[in-house]
């Protein structure tokens, strides 16, 4: 890679050419004998998934963030394009070291060699915004350093602007996936994640929080060395988070059971939500814990609206139909005056909290694809049902969680008392496992300041 696309024109050219190849792809595909026709179609899609990765790769910016998303979304997304859209959470395509060097003399006036006793040239990941070396500090620590690519905050603006097309180009091939809906969850977040600066304090007050955890650990900044472009933080030695897959089933439930107390723990805790759930972010380290590596998607919530989170819970929790309808209503997620009984809601919307309604819940592809199809279906009655549905404010982060941390989830078939956890942080209720009891004696007395 020698630059990152620019031009608002020059990127819309690429999924233009994408598209007109995937649909004579498809037609091709589903014309002539129906022997073969299912293995044809197979194929297509295989194609169109290595196109629009490859693309999305190389164009890195929202088009990669999009393909990291739309990988996520077990169920919906086919098999075929999934799993070559899952690449793109660490095998994107590098820039070139030349580029690396000048990031480095635009912000510090110096080369990364004279920063560092040793800076290695090539990337160990490379992501949508910038891409990540393993480094050397004069005292000999061991370090990450992030690199935003140049041209990205012009290249994001443009591909934001033509984001619907390369969206609905998987959609085309996808069931029950709406593009506004991902577009508009992209809109709100990907910008704030250009300012490195800004993620080191958000990844600063995550450490502090978890200082010592027994189960989680979170990377120390190094914040002399931190700009807006430039990001270093400790290196962390694990195994990627997709190894989890191997495991056996026990020990995939603990993993699971981590990820999903650190997404809800901190939320319900800390008042925090890291809101970019995928598996090239958490590393398996050999001492049984999970570290969590990046914090470009956090955002801080006021009490009194998580409060309104725990009343929709807690009426699910005890079957309140009534009192879980008001609850949805008052924090805005359900517009007042819906032409429907509690019961007819319930039966569409009670999805998006589906793994906590049961006391043991295995999320499966199954699963997550119902979610996510019931929220952003458009047609028959729960496309009529969510046109009075709404996106509050801190429920896109929230919405990008669930869906996300749900595909990550089935990823590895974790079990787990989804629920006993939730009612732990919304009602204080007793740990409800060996996990529940050590983070509890952990974090008491720590609170988000």
């Amino acid at each position: 890679m020698t630059s990152i696309r620019r031009g608002r024109i020059r990127r819309s050219l690429t999924p233009i050419a994408l598209a007109g190849r995937a649909a004579g792809r498809w037609a091709r595909a589903s014309i002539g004998r129906s022997e073969g026709r299912q293995e044809r179609q197979k194929t297509a899609m295989l194609e169109t998934g290595e196109d629009v990765t490859r693309a999305m790769g190389e164009m890195k910016g929202a088009a990669m963030k999009m393909g990291q998303i739309l990988s996520l979304m077990s169920g919906v997304v086919p098999d075929e394009m999934s799993g070559q859209l899952s690449q793109l959470h660490q095998n994107a395509p590098p820039m070139a070291f030349p580029l690396v060097e000048g990031v480095f003399e635009q912000e510090f006036g110096r080369s990364p060699d004279s920063l560092f006793k040793r800076f290695e040239r090539e990337p160990f990941a490379a992501a949508s915004i910038g891409q990540v070396h393993r480094a050397e500090l004069s005292g000999g620590q061991r370090v990450a350093v992030k690199v935003q690519y140049p041209g990205v905050e012009e290249a994001i603006d443009h591909d934001l602007a033509n984001a619907g097309m390369l969206v609905n180009m998987v959609g085309m091939l996808s069931s029950g996936l709406d593009a506004e809906t991902v577009v508009r969850d992209l809109k709100e977040g990907i910008r704030a994640e250009l300012d490195y600066q800004r993620e080191a304090r958000d990844q600063e007050r995550f450490a502090e929080l978890y200082e010592g955890h027994p189960f989680i650990r979170v990377p120390r900044v190094v914040p002399e060395l931190t700009t807006r472009h430039v990001l270093v933080q400790e290196y962390i030695e694990g195994r990627p988070f997709r190894d989890a897959v191997d495991l056996p089933q026990e020990e995939r439930n603990r993993v699971g059971e981590i990820v999903y107390r650190f997404a809800f723990g901190s939320l319900y805790q800390h008042l925090l939500f890291n809101g970019d759930p995928h598996p090239g972010n958490y590393l398996l380290l050999d001492d049984g814990k999970v570290a969590f590596l990046d914090y470009g998607c956090v955002t801080e919530f006021a009490d009194e609206t998580l409060e309104g989170f725990r009343r929709v819970v807690r009426a699910l929790l005890v079957d309140d139909r009534a009192a879980w309808r008001r609850a949805v209503e008052d924090i805005g997620i359900l517009r007042r005056g819906a032409p429907f009984d509690d019961d007819v809601l319930y039966e569409h919307m009670h999805w998006y909290w589906a793994p906590i309604l049961g006391e043991r819940v295995r999320y499966t592809r199954e699963l997550a694809s119902e979610m996510i199809r019931r929220n952003t279906q458009t047609t028959g009655l729960g496309g009529q049902i969510n046109r009075w549905c709404n996106v509050p404010e801190g429920m896109v982060f929230l919405t990008r969680i669930n869906f996300g941390l749900a595909g990550v989830m089935a990823g590895i078939g974790a079990e787990g008392p989804w629920q006993g956890i939730i009612e732990e942080y919304v009602s204080g209720a007793e740990p409800a496992t060996e996990l529940g009891r050590l983070s509890r004696e952990a974090t008491v007395g720590r609170r988000s300041v």
